[in-house]
């Protein structure tokens, strides 16, 4: 799968009638080659272009454009690769859209319902059973592994939380913090000894715990953060209107066709749902309260 900067443009608005129908396309879409849609790198990242590519390759199919989906070297560079109008669309993370939001206007569509009939997710603090760790207090001195500054659920939650609790500066309260770069290589450096303390998204943590008995057995949630918006697709906002609708059509309509359910399965979830600014509420209010200017985070630290 090639650039999947998911900066989707408008779902498809008539897809959902005859296999094979398209929907007319405006001079802009014709003149497309490709569209490129971003995704920031939440897990493995081989997994994470399978699981995408049953995706984009169903909309290249009814757009009839080569829609390309790519996985970035970190949760920063989707801010940059909108900024530089390097992708058409993208899967964001709720704080790396929150962020970009601020810097460059941008339009949330859709994000997916998973089987379990969630389309929010949550951020965890965990440690092993075996550390002692039980309060913030038992946490002075040890190492903390997080995934990102641009993550919710690997950063923002964290530092809320132990503000919440008296801890006035995290980088002066441990000993070390550590970057994972994802939120399963953070859970695995706290089971395998390489950090103490660890955070990340509740959804990569119980999936962990689901396919690695032993992880499940040895790893203990200390807290919760409340839930935010599941990864969901945004597109620039200056994106051809006529090709956003389409996209966001397409999307929502997924679950209404046989061809699309069997996407909808290989990708994991089973159905799209609009997605707007105000869902990010609680996100909003959770940055409001630790303190942070999105124009001016420093994001790429």
């Amino acid at each position: 799968m090639l650039g999947l900067i998911i900066l989707i443009p408008g779902v498809i608005t008539s897809c959902i009638k005859e296999r094979g129908e398209k929907a007319p396309a405006t001079e802009e879409f014709k003149e497309r080659e490709k569209f490129i849609i971003a995704l920031i790198p939440e897990k493995n990242v081989f997994e994470q272009r399978k699981r995408y590519k049953y995706v984009t390759d169903y909309l290249s199919q009814e757009l009839n454009l080569d829609v390309r989906a790519e996985v970035l070297s970190s949760y920063a560079e989707i801010c940059d690769a909108f900024l530089e109008r390097r992708v058409d669309a993208g899967f964001f993370g709720s704080f790396s859209y929150v962020l970009t939001q601020a810097k460059t206007q941008i339009e949330p569509i859709a994000r997916p319902v998973w089987p379990d009939g969630s389309s929010n997710y949550s951020g965890y603090i965990f440690v092993r059973k075996d550390s002692g760790i039980k309060t913030v207090k038992d946490m002075k001195g040890k190492r903390l592994a997080l995934v990102h500054k641009a993550t919710t659920a690997g950063y923002i939650f964290q530092l809320a939380y132990l503000k919440k609790h008296g801890v006035k500066n995290m980088e002066e309260y441990f000993s070390k913090i550590y970057y994972a770069g994802s939120h399963d290589a953070s859970a695995w450096a706290v089971y395998i000894g390489e950090a103490d303390v660890g955070g990340g998204k509740n959804h990569i943590f119980n999936t962990l715990a689901r396919e690695n008995p032993d992880f499940k057995e040895q790893m203990v949630i200390l807290a919760e953060s409340p839930e935010v918006p599941e990864n969901g697709l945004a597109v620039r906002q200056d994106l051809d209107p006529a090709l956003k609708n389409r996209l966001k059509d397409l999307l929502l309509n997924l679950d209404k066709t046989e061809e699309g359910r069997l996407v909808l399965q290989q990708f994991g979830a089973i159905k799209f749902i609009e997605t707007t600014d105000e869902d990010y509420a609680s996100l909003y209010q959770m940055v409001k309260e630790v303190g942070i200017d999105l124009k001016t985070f420093p994001y790429k630290d």
